[in-house]
């Protein structure tokens, strides 16, 4: 029996594996669709209940938020309780909530409606990761989790250019309506498809075994855990932060024209998408994450150095530097395999949303502190952008400082971080064998 559990966990069965997969991260999809989607209806839904321009803003951000807010929960949720469940129920709040939105006509309700939709949302990322630890080889892990942030792009560009491009034909009303539709099918593939582990496997008994309180203590307390919400905070931070809203008007600052400005913006995106699939590739046939998450996070400082303090002569060499840039961010993807493989069992999808919490709430201070010392509305001469966004480099450092002192993990699931077991190389030395005793 234990040699069948031992294949179970180590080798799941790759094609449904995979299927499986796709599903639980096509919520992925949906949630960045949601999120990113405001920025095409924001001025249809402010003309229609008159919202000032901060009272939008929070509109937006209340997504964010509450999306921060519920990491944790979902993930213990999800630890210990069944995915496919959780996944369905939660995926069809969010239909639920989308829907109430477009039929909303006052701000208060609007702003609760979005505020749901975020907290159902929080279930997908941990969800899509808990899924691929569960149904996903151990060795292929990070290409895995590299494919999610893959998928969050994919939402982000349908959100931004596809809403967009749909509300050409029906008012913002009628596309929430069909955003909600689609969440109802989703929440249909996901009941009909995604199971909870495969068979044979103890990963669910040994979720169920955790209390609750046992659970923050443990991920709260580990070394390895606080020093990737560190990481995340600086790296996240800078996408949602640096290029998520104010990298647009440096551009702009250097002497490019808006549009100009937008698309050299979207080229860190890109970039970002490739980074995050080529580090899950090369992190799994090399066995090891710390060196690539040192390498993304100190490259990625020069990288911030060079967009913020080194004036393009081109567009072309603008559109490198944001390109080389977001491959390097894509890097970050990788903290969510180190800190998995540094626990026990039981710990996977809390994990990672106590650490992609932490990184989506830098991302919404850090875009918000600069607003402090500058006006967002009109494009400021270069130095005060210079001055003010040098914030970013500083997070990133601290990013890089986490780097320098996370543990080596491997592709496995007993490689949690113990009195016995401080230093996780990618291939432990084996113990030297007992010599024999006397014989009597």
């Amino acid at each position: 029996m234990s040699g069948t559990v031992s294949e179970a966990q180590g080798n799941p069965p790759a094609i449904r594996g995979w299927i499986i997969w796709s599903i639980a991260t096509l919520f992925v999809v949906y949630q960045l669709t949601l999120q990113t989607g405001y920025g095409a209806i924001e001025d249809s839904v402010a003309k229609s209940v008159g919202a000032s321009a901060a009272a939008s803003s929070l509109l937006a951000a209340s997504f964010l938020f509450a999306y921060s807010i519920m990491q944790l929960p979902a993930g213990l949720l999800l630890d210990r309780g069944n995915p496919r469940r959780l996944l369905f129920i939660s995926v069809l709040a969010c239909a639920l909530a989308t829907f109430a939105f477009g039929q909303f006509d006052t701000y208060p309700a609007l702003l609760a409606s979005r505020a749901c939709m975020g907290a159902a949302a929080a279930f997908a990322f941990p969800g899509a990761g808990l899924v691929a630890r569960r149904w996903v080889r151990p060795s292929q892990f990070a290409l895995a989790m590299g494919l999610v942030d893959v998928s969050f792009g994919a939402g982000a560009v349908f959100g931004n250019a596809g809403l967009e491009a749909l509300l050409q034909s029906m008012d913002w009303q009628e596309l929430m309506t069909w955003l909600a539709i689609g969440g109802g099918v989703l929440a249909v593939l996901i009941a009909l498809f995604v199971r909870s582990a495969p068979r044979g496997s103890d990963l669910v008994q040994a979720a169920e075994r955790i209390h609750l309180f046992q659970a923050c203590r443990t991920l709260l307390g580990a070394r390895q855990v606080r020093l990737a919400m560190i990481f995340y905070a600086g790296m996240c931070g800078t996408i949602f932060g640096l290029y998520g809203f104010w990298d647009i008007k440096l551009q702009q600052a250097f002497g490019f024209t808006p549009a100009d400005s937008i698309r050299l913006n979207s080229w860190l995106f890109v970039g970002l998408g490739v980074g995050a699939l080529v580090s899950g590739i090369i992190a799994d046939w090399w066995r090891r994450r710390k060196p690539l998450l040192v390498i993304g996070s100190l490259g990625g400082c020069f990288a911030v150095a060079f967009v913020l303090f080194a004036p393009a002569d081109s567009y072309i060499e603008a559109l490198l530097g944001l390109l080389i840039n977001g491959l390097l961010l894509g890097v970050s993807v990788l903290i969510f395999p180190s800190v998995c493989e540094s626990l026990p069992k039981g710990y996977s999808a809390a994990a990672i949303g106590i650490v992609n919490a932490a990184g989506c709430f830098a991302g919404g201070v850090l875009q918000f502190i600069p607003g402090l010392f500058m006006d967002g509305t009109k494009v400021q001469e270069l130095e005060v952008y210079q001055r003010t966004l040098v914030l970013y480099l500083i997070v990133m450092i601290a990013s890089t400082v986490a780097a320098f002192m996370l543990h080596e993990t491997r592709p496995g699931w007993d490689n949690a971080v113990t009195p016995t077991n401080e230093n996780l190389d990618p291939e432990p030395e084996p113990e030297p064998e007992p010599e024999p005793g006397p014989t009597t």
